[in-house]
């Protein structure tokens, strides 16, 4: 959905006024305001989008993208597609793809990722990420497994596997349910992970 109208502005309008927007909406959905409630639910999941809404709008505008046409991803905490163009560059392509998964828009990571010709260790470890993003469990497991083969000494690909497989016994088990088989917890534990793989590399997350 387009996060301007989840917020209810213009495209066009300023950054103080798409913060406004933001605040506003944020303090009448906000979990905390609305304990007794009927509308609790639907209230705390509209807050959700709200809070998506405003990361990827500011996210896009500091990375310079504006006026962008947002599709229709919903349930995924997603913007519309991004048009990423490969120059050859993996690091570069890698960089991109954290920097979606770090703003919770993992099949823009996916589709950074896939344009990749390395189909390195790395490679796997944030497709794996990516795929887990969108509920597609079992690819991820997969992919995650396979980047421990290439690199079984790395800690942040072990862990992530380790992970993966827990989240797929507890969904597989049927004893808790979440949007993904992991939701914002395993968002949190991977967008650490990610932290600490580009921090190796001499790069940042922003």
């Amino acid at each position: 959905m387009d996060p301007y109208q989840i917020l209810g502005i213009d495209p066009q309008a300023s950054d103080d006024e798409v913060k406004k927007a933001y605040r506003k909406l944020s303090k009448k959905y906000h979990p905390d305001a609305n304990i007794n409630n009927p509308n609790q639910a639907a209230y705390t999941e509209k807050f959700k989008e709200v809070q998506n809404a405003y990361k990827t709008i500011m996210d896009d505008r500091k990375r310079g993208f504006t006026n962008r046409n947002y599709g229709g991803n919903q349930g995924t905490g997603q913007s519309g597609q991004y048009s990423y163009q490969y120059s050859g560059n993996d690091q570069a392509a890698f960089n991109e793809a954290a920097s979606f998964i770090n703003a919770h828009r993992y099949q823009e990571a996916l589709n950074i990722l896939n344009q990749v010709r390395t189909r390195n260790a790395m490679w796997f470890y944030y497709s794996a990420i990516a795929e887990n993003g969108v509920g597609n469990n079992i690819t991820a497991v997969d992919y995650a497994q396979t980047a421990v083969q290439m690199e079984p000494n790395n800690i942040q690909y072990l862990l992530l596997l380790q992970q993966l497989k827990g989240g797929q016994r507890q969904y597989q088990t049927g004893r808790q349910t979440y949007d993904s088989p992991f939701g914002d917890m395993t968002f949190c534990y991977n967008v650490m992970l990610c932290s600490c793989l580009l921090n190796c590399c001499g790069c940042r997350i922003c």
